[in-house]
């Protein structure tokens, strides 16, 4: 299980935000309620930035937004109201350049889309698909970005837990690869893949199934993204993807192209690999 250091700043004065600083990626997270809004300084936060509205009236809607200033934007929130929000969080880049449009575009479609997966929670007005003009690099970027501000998300009480299954049984080791008495005793997983070389965070999977097809791209920590969101299990991703019951990933994911090899196929050479690491 991984965790994520965050240094938070909790004011004596209850009417100002309190401050998360996510150190790994040098994201800063103000947490406000809307009847002080106007506590956030402007030299702080009229800066370009992601933000969440929340509700209070347990019906658990968010809006999803980006804006190049962000106290601007949320005063526009405040008197024009779209949403009844009561609170919000803020995110920035706490470093000298900070986001451009590019990247907070990117970063609102990937939250809203992943807020929106989830059957607990109705995203209004979010823009499920994210600016994808920017460069391969800087998407594997901001695609850990996204965890932190899901993080940040639970900080403030928000529900953001799946029900759906991460581990399939086609997620369980392949009966067709050797088995030894010293073979690896482990499910294997796409971040191993990542992690020994054998799969590049920002490739590409392709599967076609019963007549559908559908895409997907790895992240740097082993995931698969099917528009917008994430999954671990690329037997949950294919399912999704495709909208479909099941799916077997490690045999229905295409590496590069729709005539590349399984996923299944890297899966095996990871496991011939260990066994003779061993061996050694």
């Amino acid at each position: 299980m991984s965790t994520t250091p965050v240094n938070v700043q909790i004011p004596s004065d209850t009417e100002a935000p309190i401050i998360a600083d996510f150190v790994e990626h040098a994201l800063r997270v103000a947490y406000f309620d809307r009847q002080h809004w106007a506590s956030l300084p402007s030299s702080d936060w009229d800066a370009p930035g992601v933000y969440i509205l929340m509700t209070a009236d347990g019906s658990s809607r968010v809006y999803v937004g980006q804006a190049r200033k962000l106290r601007g934007r949320l005063q526009q929130h405040n008197n024009k109201e779209k949403l009844p929000w009561r609170r919000a969080l803020a995110v920035k880049r706490d470093t000298t350049a900070g986001f451009n449009t590019a990247e907070i575009g990117y970063l609102e479609g990937r939250i809203a889309a992943e807020l929106n997966a989830l059957h607990q929670i109705t995203v209004i007005e979010g823009q499920t698909s994210g600016d994808e003009t920017l460069p391969k690099h800087m998407m594997i970027s901001l695609d850990a970005f996204v965890k932190s501000i899901l993080g940040a998300l639970r900080l403030a009480g928000l529900d953001i837990s799946r029900s759906n299954p991460q581990t399939l049984t086609e997620d369980e080791q392949p009966t067709s690869a050797p088995v030894p008495s010293n073979k690896p005793n482990k499910t294997v997983t796409v971040a191993d893949l990542v992690s020994s070389g054998l799969l590049q965070a920002g490739q590409a999977l392709f599967l076609s199934q019963a007549g559908k097809e559908a895409e997907g791209s790895v992240t740097a920590d082993g995931e698969i993204i099917v528009r917008g969101v994430s999954y671990k299990s690329p037997s949950t991703a294919a399912a999704k993807a495709l909208e479909l019951q099941s799916s077997n990933g490690w045999m229905a994911w295409k590496v590069g192209s729709q005539s590349g090899p399984p996923l299944d196929m890297l899966r095996q050479q990871w496991l011939i690999q260990q066994t003779e690491e061993a061996e050694k």
